[in-house]
């Protein structure tokens, strides 16, 4: 068995892409990237090839799985960074050729082992900085066994009045939104 850096484990998967400031070569036909200004934006261009870097926020999906009967929210604990060991709804990246719904449902899937049913888009955000647009979805779970999938370190339902803080502002604005609308529909005891 070899020892080499690329057969041990990735401490880090890299999901975003590089800024474009970091392109230093054209991904095309390996020429050097110049800055152009294109659209009343400097972008990096190749002048051999004609590539431009349309630098782009990404697209992702996040559920809020409500599991009706127990009152509860499925989270998950990150892995990866940013915020490793906090917590979040399950969701990431939709991937080309994926519809959003898919990429919500996969989400899941990965990160928890549940397959859910989605109710309702709960609606789509920006993240603080623009560099991530989410979708957000309400569902609940209709089959599977709780386990934390490759980029989670664990997967747990929380009751949904007394879940924690969330890592991400985005998350706690959606958790909160919930709450309100938990509290508009389900009759106080």
């Amino acid at each position: 068995m070899s020892d080499t850096k690329q057969d041990q484990p990735n401490d880090f998967v890299q999901w975003r892409h590089a800024p474009a400031s970091r392109w230093i070569y054209c991904p095309l036909c390996r020429e050097p990237l110049s800055n152009q200004t294109w659209d009343g934006r400097e972008r990096r261009y190749c002048a051999h090839c004609g590539f431009v870097y349309w630098e782009r926020a990404l697209p992702a999906v996040a559920v809020l799985v409500f599991e009706p009967v127990r009152q509860e929210i499925l989270l998950v604990t990150r892995r990866y960074p940013p915020f490793v060991g906090g917590l979040t709804f399950p969701g990431g990246g939709i991937e080309l050729g994926e519809s959003v719904v898919d990429a919500a449902v996969r989400e899941v899937r990965e990160e928890t082992g549940l397959l859910v049913s989605l109710d309702r888009q709960f609606g789509t955000w920006a993240t603080p900085h623009n560099d991530t647009i989410i979708t957000f979805f309400r569902g609940h779970p209709i089959d599977g066994e709780i386990a934390a999938g490759s980029d989670a370190e664990d997967a747990c339902f929380y009751p949904w009045d007394k879940a924690p803080s969330l890592a991400f502002s985005l998350h706690n604005m959606v958790l909160h939104l919930f709450r309100t609308e938990m509290g508009m529909t389900i009759p106080a005891s």
